[in-house]
């Protein structure tokens, strides 16, 4: 019974010559044909697709397949037997799979002019050029090259204590970060980016929570760093708005041209996960960007979702996040809330705390919290790793912010840490900002003062 209903299955998807034709009891397995032509040939136990069926047809037929103790691929038409090896094993990943090479064919040019040659009652002899396909989605770890962590691509955070600590961030791989509201999780990641750029590395962004003029102006100050950084006076309320000098601003554009690319908000009215996945396999494939943010998965539409799905949904986006980094070789920064405020202190924080589906971190290779904590009567950042796969690293740095340029340095260190673009800033000259103090000027550091 099991049999005829497994046959039943198949007879909608493949083409053979009569059941009377198909025995899982023969011991010359079930061989899968090019044509109906070496079906015919062949008959007994011999298939092929069926006109007009689609691969993926041939999934509903595992159970036919499975009966069987294997299934060899046999046509001697090459560029044929390589489409079928493609296309049939990994639909039958259950299956043992031989495939019949040249050697076993004699010369042949058909099946029936094999059979013409050597009589059909010798056509098990053609096994002689059988090869058994690896199974498909296992490996034999002995045949696995081993990794050379340091020629594996990777990104630097421009932090050097993190950079020790978890080798820099590998292609592959993906980060989650997360951290309370209003730490700077953003502003860190932005500046992530354009250090990224420095070392020669094209990234792309995901912002869901700002417009693409008020990523600019953040990330424009942050290139500029404190010292092409003046300001101007509202007119309206008076406050002074942080703003880079004009020629400055030129030539960031200049050398963040074709290296930052931002998920335009207006041009694409939907951001859910495949619109999201879609742009950056674009600006992988035409603009060969390797570092992907984003900012962050609250703000990802997940279409028709019930709230009790949520979780899972996210972490459904997460797992494919995870495998675009794998497969395109690229490292995705994603951010997410944590789940809690942390009343004790940063290093108490665990990956547990993050919003959301513990998939999430599960999936990560890397795990960041950013906090903030009050010393000496201020709020002073902290950095702390929660997970890092390749060497277990788990540091707590503490940090420094420039208000001015929106930039985090290291605890005691300098935020005017040049980018790349500065070098043709050298001849830059002193310039005053319309309607600001005329005390303000903009200019190289040795003319500035703060």
């Amino acid at each position: 019974m099991e049999f005829e209903k497994a046959l039943e299955l198949a007879a909608k998807v493949l083409v053979f010559c009569g059941g009377d034709a198909i025995s899982p009891e023969d011991p010359q397995g079930l061989w899968f044909c090019d044509n109906v032509i070496e079906v015919s040939d062949i008959r007994n136990n011999a298939v092929c697709l069926g006109s007009g069926v689609e691969w993926d047809a041939v999934v509903k037929c595992r159970p036919f397949f499975e009966l069987f103790p294997y299934v060899v691929i046999v046509t001697p038409n090459a560029i044929a037997r390589e489409r079928l090896v493609k296309e049939l094993s990994p639909r039958i990943s259950t299956s043992v799979v031989y495939v019949i090479q040249d050697a076993g064919f004699r010369g042949c040019k058909t099946i029936g002019e094999y059979i013409n040659a050597y009589g059909h009652a010798q056509l098990l002899d053609i096994f002689s050029g059988a090869e058994e396909l690896p199974a498909y989605g296992l490996l034999d770890i002995s045949e696995v090259e081993a990794r050379d962590l340091t020629k594996v691509p990777r990104t630097l955070s421009g932090f050097e204590r993190l950079d020790k600590s978890i080798g820099g961030f590998f292609a592959g791989e993906l980060s989650v970060w997360t951290g309370k509201r209003g730490a700077g999780k953003s502003t860190f990641l932005s500046q992530l980016l354009l250090n990224a750029i420095a070392r020669g590395h094209r990234v792309c962004a995901y912002s869901g929570e700002l417009d693409r003029a008020q990523f600019r102006e953040w990330t424009y100050l942050q290139a500029a760093g404190p010292d092409y950084i003046g300001y101007r006076d509202d007119p309206l309320t008076g406050k002074r708005l942080p703003t880079v000098d004009p020629q400055v601003d030129k030539l960031i554009s200049e050398w963040l041209h074709e290296r930052f690319w931002l998920f335009d908000l207006e041009r694409n009215t939907r951001h859910n996960p495949e619109a999201i996945l879609s742009q950056f396999s674009y600006a992988k494939m035409r603009y060969r960007a390797d570092v992907f943010l984003v900012d962050n998965i609250m703000t990802v539409e997940f279409d028709g979702v019930r709230e009790k799905d949520f979780y899972r949904e996210q972490s459904k986006f997460t797992q494919a996040l995870a495998a675009f980094a794998k497969r395109q070789h690229v490292h995705v920064h994603l951010v997410v809330h944590p789940r809690k405020s942390s009343g004790g202190k940063a290093w108490e924080v665990t990956a547990d705390d993050v919003h959301g589906s513990g998939d999430i971190t599960n999936r990560a290779d890397n795990v960041f919290f950013l906090t903030t904590h009050v010393v000496a009567d201020a709020q002073k950042p902290m950095l702390v790793t929660l997970k890092n796969r390749d060497f277990g690293s788990k540091i707590n740095q503490w940090l420094d912010f420039d208000k001015k340029s929106r930039r985090f340095f290291a605890e005691g260190g300098d935020p005017a840490k040049p980018l790349g673009w500065e070098m043709a800033a050298r001849q830059v000259e002193i310039t005053e900002l319309p309607g600001g103090d005329k005390n303000l000027l903009i200019g190289p550091p040795h003319a500035l003062a703060d």
